[in-house]
């Protein structure tokens, strides 16, 4: 895949700028983006051949835009397929009946008498209940781990974007009351500039040649001072405007920030009920497996496992399975973002600024200047208010030529009188208050400028990019993804190993069985499943067969049958039992 056009790398030593502008809080170089082992591997997901670089998405080439697009939406459909097709297969066992599914069908174990049980089938169900509790403890440990790893780094994300909001609010607030004190100095100060400006434009009524006849730069200077006031003037007006525009921008964009990040709450009460289910229901399942294993046969907690616990299990391994195939893709766009695009992973630092190049070419705006100077650590051949430092030059230049004009009417006033007809002091008076204001306005600017110093923009960019989108959010994420995944297989397993919580049902071959009429018993085979056919023969004829082992004790002591507890045998084929299905 080629390195897509318009990139810019971050440089690892920023150079300092080539022009005169004051770099407002002095050179400083932002930290740098550590990839981490999270992002590396959903990085690694299988696109089966389609895009992976997330830049491409801002391109005007529909082609990778559809690519890339078309690869999330194959991993996504790819691992729904997976765990819809296994709950297909678990209904289309459940329908079959034990009779062509065996145990997979939910029935309970049938064992052949062991004389008879050339498969050893008397084995499968302790292999399968330690199976099925292996799958519910691996299930509880995942469960652990999804809310210690996953929830936990959500909860992270959320507070680091939280502290990124408040620091944001902050600078805001800050440069409000910044904002309305130059509108109020800055309103009073063009008053006072209009009437400086009169003044100034009449300097010297009675005679305009005052310089040349009296070797004083008087008009010169006043005329520059007139000059400096105007532009200014412009500057005031249109920066306010900018400002103010900026800043509503700004308290728009967090106040909607601010509340996904309220409604952004993975620990609610679904999340709470979904992680209780996964701790709870398999501690029932087991518990009736383990009471099973003691010979314990309670038929009532039996009929609540199968009618209570297991279906909201089902619902339980449902919505894990879904959640695992959703987070899928947004894991994916994630590790994307954060490690930049094409060959060359310059991190979410550099996606961002391609993204940016993609959308607007090679603008070299105001706004490019800002996004790259505080997303390229601070790199100063970015720095983005060296026009504003220009104006503030400006501004300077407007005190300096009031204080000159103070100065040359005070040093002049008897020279000033005499040749030019005029009182001067509401110029003087009018100077000095044109003086304070820039002063005022000056010291105003100073403070916007260290408000919106590197490190305090980047820090916050820092906090939000590189440690809540792409440090904790990704963990998460990745954690949720991975946990999800073990535990809907365990899930899965632990539904279609749900005979474990049954007793076995046995089967002893004794003469009656010969001898009554069993058109259904044929030719020998076997099941899929492994049990004989001489079971489901029976079974098929409608007979439910349950009975123990021990097929010598019974034998030697008829009246000790059947037993008060446990398994029985079932020896004549007019016997029935209750049938039990999940």
């Amino acid at each position: 895949m080629a390195t897509p056009k318009n990139r810019d790398i971050f440089l690892q030593s920023p150079p300092m700028s080539t022009n005169n502008a004051t770099i407002y809080g002095g050179t400083y170089l932002g930290p740098a983006y550590h990839i981490t082992g999270s992002v590396l591997r959903l990085r690694a997901l299988p696109r089966f051949g389609y895009q992976h670089d997330i830049t491409e998405l801002f391109t005007s080439n529909p082609d990778e835009q559809a690519s890339y697009a078309t690869g999330l939406i194959v991993l996504f459909v790819f691992i729904l397929l997976f765990f819809l097709l296994w709950t297909s297969l678990l209904l289309i066992l459940k329908c079959m009946g034990p009779g062509n599914a065996g145990f997979l069908s939910g029935h309970p174990f049938v064992i052949p008498d062991r004389a008879e049980d050339d498969q050893q089938l008397y084995k499968r169900p302790l292999r399968v209940r330690l199976a099925f509790l292996s799958s519910c403890i691996i299930l509880m440990i995942f469960s652990l781990l999804f809310v210690t790893m996953g929830l936990t780094n959500v909860d992270n994300t959320a507070t680091s974007m939280s502290a990124s909001l408040r620091q944001l609010g902050d600078l805001v607030g800050q440069a409000e009351v910044i904002a309305q004190k130059l509108e109020e100095v800055g309103n009073s100060a063009i008053a006072i500039r209009d009437s400086a400006v009169e003044e100034l434009g009449n300097f010297c009524p009675a005679n305009p040649n005052l310089d040349a006849y009296a070797g004083v730069n008087a008009m010169e200077i006043a005329g520059r001072a007139k000059n400096d006031l105007t532009t200014l003037a412009n500057f005031i007006r249109d920066g306010l405007s900018i400002l103010r525009t900026n800043l509503n921008r700004v308290e728009v964009w967090s106040g909607r920030a601010d509340d996904v990040v309220l409604e952004w709450n993975l620990w609610g009460w679904q999340f709470k009920l979904l992680s209780a289910g996964l701790f709870i229901l398999p501690a029932f399942l087991m518990m009736g497996v383990g009471l099973v294993m003691l010979d314990l046969d309670i038929k009532c907690y039996q009929k609540t496992l199968t009618y209570v616990f297991m279906p909201l299990f089902c619902v339980v391994t449902v919505t894990s399975y879904v959640v695992c195939a959703l987070v899928l893709p947004v894991s994916a766009v994630m590790a994307d973002t954060c490690i930049g695009g094409g060959q060359a992973y310059g991190g979410p630092d550099d996606t961002v600024l391609t993204i940016f190049r993609n959308l607007r070419g090679d603008d070299t705006s105001i706004l490019f200047l800002l996004i790259a100077y505080y997303t390229q650590r601070c790199n100063s051949i970015y720095y983005p208010f060296g026009q504003v430092t220009k104006y503030l030059d400006d501004l300077d230049g407007a005190i300096d030529s009031t204080n000159t004009v103070i100065d040359v009417v005070q040093n002049n006033l008897d020279l000033l009188l005499d040749q030019c007809g005029r009182s001067y002091d509401s110029v003087v008076s009018l100077m000095k208050d044109v003086n304070i204001s820039l002063r005022t306005l000056r010291n105003s600017a100073d403070q916007t400028l260290n408000l919106v110093q590197c490190r305090n923009i980047n820090e916050l960019y820092v906090n939000t990019v590189h440690d809540a989108t792409c440090t904790y959010s990704v963990e998460a994420l990745a954690w949720i993804f991975g946990t999800s995944l073990v535990i809907s297989v365990c899930g899965l397993i632990i539904i279609m190993f749900r005979a474990a919580y049954y007793p076995e049902e046995y089967l002893e071959l004794s003469k009656s069985w010969i001898t009554a009429p069993a058109s259904t018993i044929t030719t020998p085979s076997r099941t899929g499943s492994g049990d004989s056919d001489d079971v489901f023969a029976v079974q098929r004829s409608g007979l439910e067969l349950k009975g123990s082992p021990e097929r010598h004790d019974r034998n030697q002591n008829p009246s000790l049958w059947p037993p008060r507890k446990g398994p029985r045998y079932v020896t004549d084929p007019n016997e029935h039992t209750e049938a039990v299905e999940l």
